[in-house]
């Protein structure tokens, strides 16, 4: 049996504001990766062969021209040449989805007296200070916060079984270090509590 507890939600603030400007965006590192790999291998490669040609050896490992020939001389419905149209295309789908949306947030905004402040916290960070705060409730011996769309999951156990009043307890001090911490975009606490002394 788990013992649950939602806190209500911080309507007694404005949630109008705007996001906090200025706040960094995540970076599309494997999209720049696979495609700066992609170049690289292709200059690499034509660099080879132009300096095999100018030397006037044979093209290896790859012959453009005897690859060119071959591919004048396969059909369009040959196997190989669906499958690699199909990874091809789904790549370039890939990617300019990739080029077309915004990369997620790094940061978690929090609300700032002054509009030109911009100020937030990284995801872990949230979830590591929503632990501390559950942490310091007597009777508690672990926490673990998995933050999700407008709900801050807290998971904590207990030796102690379920005293009364302990749940809300740890929902109390988690509401108030979000209500400190103030995210543009509110949370709503929640509190499960386990244990292996439970009843």
């Amino acid at each position: 049996m788990t013992t649950t507890s939602t806190a209500p939600d911080r309507s007694g603030r404005s949630t109008t504001t705007p996001a906090a400007p200025g706040l960094p965006r995540g970076r599309r590192s494997v999209a720049a990766v696979v495609v700066a790999v992609l170049l690289l291998l292709l200059a690499g490669y034509t660099a080879w062969q132009a300096m095999l040609v100018q030397l006037g050896r044979q093209p290896y490992p790859l012959d453009a021209a005897a690859i060119s020939a071959d591919l004048n001389q396969t059909p369009w419905n040959h196997p190989a040449v669906t499958v690699t149209g199909v990874v091809l295309a789904v790549l370039g789908l890939w990617l300019l989805y990739l080029a077309v949306t915004p990369a997620r947030r790094t940061l978690v905004a929090l609300r700032e007296q002054h509009p030109d402040v911009a100020t937030g916290i990284r995801r872990a960070d949230l979830r590591r200070a929503v632990d501390l705060a559950a942490e310091r409730i007597d009777g508690i011996s672990g926490s673990s916060t998995v933050l999700g769309r407008g709900t801050a999951t807290t998971t904590v156990t207990s030796p102690l079984g379920n005293p009364a009043g302990l749940t809300e307890k740890v929902t109390a001090a988690v509401t108030e270090q979000l209500t400190e911490l103030d995210p543009i975009d509110p949370y709503t606490p929640r509190v499960r509590l386990t244990g292996k002394d439970r009843r």
